[in-house]
Parts: structure tokens; C-alpha cells; sequence
């Protein structure tokens, strides 16, 4: 009775059969048929037998040292009443030394050997022969190798090759599917420069190499006469799978100031694991160093587990998505090993689980990804916000400070302008605004009878006052005469100090008459101070003064005031002379 199983996605197409005869019958040339319990295993010390080998039909009861051969041989009855051209199929590639006879023709092949020595070159082992019509073949040969799995049909060419051609369609959209998501975790690393990334690219491309490796496909491309090669990067991808699988869950769990839980652990573990695998390989067998990192990915799972399950408590964010992300993966990775590295027998297609959870894996990423986009969109557009809301602040604090600035240089410079136009003490106009208010007042033409009076005053016996009753009681004298002299100024007159006691008022177009009665005003109210400093003494002043005609007589009318000063203190002091003008 022959059953029809589903083909595998991949190169190993392991077809169950539930038939209990020991001749396999050939009937329907369109099938392939699958030898599970018409095979018949020996083990042997050598690549020869002695002739007390136990033969077995189950392939549970084979016991086999790493280093014993397997033979094994098969009875192939054709039903038909023609010839049948079939070709013996071994669908697990990792086999060192590899002998098979159809009585007529021998072949010798295996991974040992370069790969042209293969009957068929593609990566499983393929046998031609011709079963001859209504008669029987027996097919027989022996193996050797670390690892050997038991997997053995007949099949007609046209049938092979288009199961070589389906499973390449599968193995290309496999490959390509991890490509696509290694150059989208690329991509991703470049935009975002997050060492999650970058990590899971690296794990998705050892794991790419793993199964290119697995499947076969790296010996019959890339070193095909170098068979040397086939255990090393077999046992260096393995172990670059289980090394980049934890960089992956600890670069995505690492948070900024944080130290990711059991970091330290983690790499001290991954740090000695190759030399582990090295010592093992060297002290045990290949056999048991190829298996170390499969038989490590169980206690792995279980670390990271606890390691995402402790950053989550710890507020992590990034703890559930990694768990859901990686879930895919883990879970058809862990049934891949079951089935590959212990024989258990899901009743699933192992490559097809891998592929539905890479691709699951690949859909979250892309979800990760865009998550994280949004994230950074969001936060450029939150930053321009905020940076465009500070620059306005900046702008408008710019703003309001220049005019601060602004009106206190204003102020500095009018109090600037005060200080260079008035004097300190008395606060009424200096000297040199005394002589600018004289040249302005014959600058315009329209007036060509232009003329100013001319005053100078200065304090009898100041000095003494001085010399008495303290310099305070001086200043306190110069204040109070500017105080009687302060609301003389105005837009046509100005009165200021000229110098130490001595003080100037200087008027605009005004009659002598007029000039004379403020002058004896002025005068009077000088004389009737009365300070509590100078103990009742009474001040008196001299004043001169004059009448200047033209811009040409100004430096002789300062000149006539400054004599008639000095006449009014030559007469006794505390008098007005006017000087006649020229």
C-alpha cells in the first residue's frame, strides 16, 4: 500500500510510507516511493562485511557508534511491463563517505569528496539505474559520517526534477525572504543607527548561511573542490546563530543609564562558548561539538526568557515587543532542532513552520519599524515644535531685552548728555553748554538783529567760607545760588555755572532795562540766604555785565562783563556794574 505524503519545503523531502513488506513494489512511475521500512540497516566497524552482521528493517534499532559504517540495501520489485528508469534517492546531504551498487554500476561520493564526484551535482545524493520490466533490483552501499539520517525513495527523473524545481522555487523564496528582512534591518540600522538592528541582521544572516550550508547549496556553489570546508563553517554558522541571537535580545532590550539584566552573564557565556566548542571538538568529537550549540539553544531560550520577563517588570516597553517579535522565530527554530537533532516527529513540515515564522518575524519587524518611524517623525516634529516655541520665546525675550537695552542706553545716554551738559554739583548747564548756547544764538540769519546780555557773577570771599566752615558748607552755598539761578533757564535764556563760585546767564534778545531788574533780583535773592552752616554770615556777589551785539563781538563782551566783575569788587564787593557795549 503506498501513501502519499506532502513535500517538504526544502531540499530534505522525508515521505513516510506505512508499508510492512520487505520488497518495495514499484507500480505508478508518476510517484515518487518512499523506501521507510523496506530498507535494511547493518553496522559495521569497516566498509566491509564480515557476514554476522545483524540486519534490521527499523531504523529505531540501529545503534551506531560515530565511527561504524552503515550498510544498508533494498529490494525494488517493477509491476510494470516495461523498463523503468528510477534514480535511488538519499535526501540528508551530511554524509562524509557514501558507496552505492546497483549490482552493475558503483558509485562512490560524500561530502569528503569534491563535488563532482556526485552522480547528480545537486546538493542530496542521486543514484540513476534501470529497473527491468516485471523483474527485481537490489540497491545496497554503505556510509559513514558524523551525523547520518535515514531517508531513502526511488522516483522517476522527469518526478525528481520537478521536485528539485519546486523546492528551489521554495529555497529562493526562503532566501529571499531573509534577505529581504536582513536588508530591512540594515536600512533600519542606517536610519536610526540602533544596534537592535544591526543585531538582528547579523542573526538573520548567520541563520541564512546555517540552512544555505544545511541545504547543501554552499558546497556545490561556493567551494565545491574544498569538501575540507563543510564541518568548520557548518560548526562556525551554528555557533554565529546562537552568538548574534543573544546580542539580538540584549541590544534590543538596552535602554539609555540602564544596564540590561544578566548583561554581564551574557557575555562571559558568549565569550567562552566557541572555545568551549573548540575544546569539545578537539577532546570529544565533531559529532558532540556540532550538537553543543543546538543543545544550548534550549537553556538560551529559557536566559532570554527571564531576561525579557525582568526588563519588562522593570518598565521596559521594548521587553513585550522584543517577546512578540522573536516568538516566530524561536518557536520554528526549536521544532527544527527537535526534529533534526532528536528525530522527533512533529506530523509537521519543519521548513515550512521556519519560513511562516521568519516571515511572521519579518511582518513585526516591519511593524517595529514603523513604529519606531512614527516614534521619530513624531519626536522630529514634537522637537521643531518646540524648538520653533523657544525661538519665538527666544525672539520675543530677544525683543523685549533689546528695548530694555535700548531705553536704558537711551537713559544712559540722556544722563550721559546731562553730565556732559550740566554740572555735577549744581545740576545747572556747564561751561560748555554756556558757549554752545552762545554760538547757537547767532547761527540763524533770519533775524539780523540778533543780540544777547551777557552776565557773570561770582561769590565774594568764597574762599573763606570755605576756609571756615568746611568745603560741605561751600558746596552747600554753590546749591542754593543755583536753586535762585534754575528757573531762569529757558528756551531764550540760560543760566549756568562757569567755574568754581563764578556763574554765567546768558539771554536772548532782551531790552537792558529788563536784563538789568532780573539781574538786581537775582542779586537780591543772593543776599538774603540765610544757611544754618555759615552760622548767619550773609552772602554777597559781584556781577558784571554787558550787552553783546554780533557773533564777531562775543569774545570782548565776555571780556567787558569779566571787567566790570572785577570793577564791583574793587568798589567794596557785593554790587551790579554794567560794562557799555562797543
Amino acid at each position: 500500500m503506498v501513501r502519499l505524503l506532502p513535500m517538504l519545503f526544502a531540499l530534505f523531502f522525508i515521505v513516510q510510507s506505512t508499508a510492512c513488506y520487505s520488497t518495495a513494489l514499484f507500480e505508478d512511475k508518476a510517484l515518487e516511493y518512499d523506501l521507510t521500512g523496506h530498507m535494511e540497516f547493518a553496522v559495521a566497524d569497516g566498509n566491509t562485511l564480515v557476514g554476522d552482521e545483524l540486519w534490521v528493517d527499523d531504523q529505531s534499532k540501529i545503534s551506531r557508534a560515530p565511527h561504524q559504517y552503515l550498510h544498508f540495501r533494498v529490494t525494488i520489485e517493477n509491476a510494470r511491463n516495461e523498463p523503468v528508469p528510477l534514480w535511488f534517492s538519499i535526501t540528508f546531504p551530511s554524509i562524509e563517505h557514501l558507496y552505492v551498487s546497483d549490482g552493475t554500476h558503483t558509485w562512490i561520493t560524500g561530502d569528503a569528496l569534491p563535488f563532482s564526484s556526485r552522480e547528480v551535482l545537486v546538493p542530496n545524493y542521486h543514484f540513476p539505474f534501470i529497473l527491468p520490466a516485471q523483474d527485481k533490483m537490489q540497491i545496497y552501499g554503505h556510509m559513514e559520517g558524523k551525523i547520518l539520517r535515514y531517508n531513502f525513495f526511488v522516483a522517476t527523473p522527469e518526478k525528481v526534477n520537478k521536485m528539485y524545481v519546486d523546492s528551489l522555487q521554495r529555497d529562493m523564496t526562503f532566501f529571499g525572504a531573509m534577505s529581504i528582512l536582513t536588508i530591512l534591518s540594515l536600512v533600519v540600522f542606517t536610519i536610526t543607527r540602533k544596534m537592535a538592528f544591526l543585531s538582528f541582521a547579523a542573526f538573520i544572516f548567520a541563520t541564512s548561511f546555517w540552512f544555505f550550508r544545511v541545504f547543501g547549496y554552499a558546497f556545490e556553489i561556493l567551494w565545491p573542490t574544498i569538501p575540507q570546508l563543510n564541518d568548520i563553517t557548518y560548526a562556525a554558522s551554528i555557533y554565529a546563530v546562537l552568538l548574534t541571537a543573544g546580542w539580538t535580545v540584549f541590544s534590543s532590550l538596552k535602554r539609555p543609564n540602564r544596564t540590561v539584566y544578566g548583561l554581564k552573564f551574557a557575555i562571559f557565556c558568549g565569550s567562552i562558548l566557541p572555545f568551549l566548542g573548540l575544546l569539545v571538538w578537539r577532546y570529544v568529537g565533531l559529532d558532540e561539538a556540532l550538537r553543543l550549540p543546538v543543545i544550548l539553544l534550549f537553556p538560551f531560550v529559557i536566559f532570554a526568557s527571564i531576561v525579557i520577563y525582568k526588563e519588562h517588570k522593570n518598565g521596559s516597553d521594548r521587553a513585550k515587543w522584543l517577546a512578540v517579535t522573536i516568538f516566530p522565530v524561536v518557536l520554528s527554530t526549536l521544532s527544527l532542532v527537535l526534529i533534526a537533532l532528536f528525530g522527533i516527529d512533529l506530523q509537521l513540515d519543519p521548513i515550512t513552520m521556519f519560513m511562516v515564522g521568519v516571515l511572521i518575524t519579518c511582518m513585526f519587524m516591519v511593524i517595529l519599524a514603523s513604529r519606531l518611524f512614527v516614534k521619530i517623525v513624531q519626536k522630529e516634529r514634537d522637537t521643531e515644535k518646540a524648538n520653533a516655541v523657544l525661538k519665538s520665546e527666544q525672539a520675543s525675550k530677544l525683543e523685549a531685552l533689546i528695548q530694555e537695552r535700548t531705553k536704558a542706553l537711551r537713559a544712559s545716554n540722556e544722563m550721559l548728555k546731562k553730565l556732559a551738559a550740566n554740572d555735577g554739583l549744581t545740576n545747572l548747564p556747564n561751561r560748555r553748554s554756556i558757549d554752545l548756547f552762545v554760538d547757537a544764538s547767532f547761527s540763524s540769519e533770519a533775524d539780523n538783529h540778533h543780540h544777547i546780555a551777557v552776565a557773570l557773577i561770582d561769590l565774594d570771599h568764597f574762599k573763606n567760607i570755605n576756609d571756615t566752615f568746611g568745603h560741605e558748607a561751600g558746596d552747600t552755598v554753590l546749591i542754593e545760588i543755583a536753586k535762585i539761578l534754575q528757573p531762569l533757564n529757558s528756551k531764550e535764556c540760560m543760566a549756568g555755572r562757569f567755574g568754581g563760585e563764578e556763574f554765567a546767564i546768558i539771554q536772548q534778545n532782551v531790552s537792558e532795562q529788563h536784563f538789568s531788574d532780573t539781574l538786581a533780583d537775582i542779586h537780591k535773592q543772593i543776599n538774603t540766604l540765610s544757611l544754618q552752616q555759615l552760622s548767619g554770615l550773609k552772602i554777597g556777589a559781584c556781577i558784571g555785565w554787558t550787552i553783546c551785539t554780533d557773533a564777531a563781538d562775543i569774545v570782548y563782551a565776555f571780556r567787558r562783563a569779566d571787567k566790570a566783575l572785577y570793577k564791583a569788587k574793587d568798589a567794596g564787593r557785593n554790587r551790579i556794574i554794567a560794562a557799555v557795549p562797543r
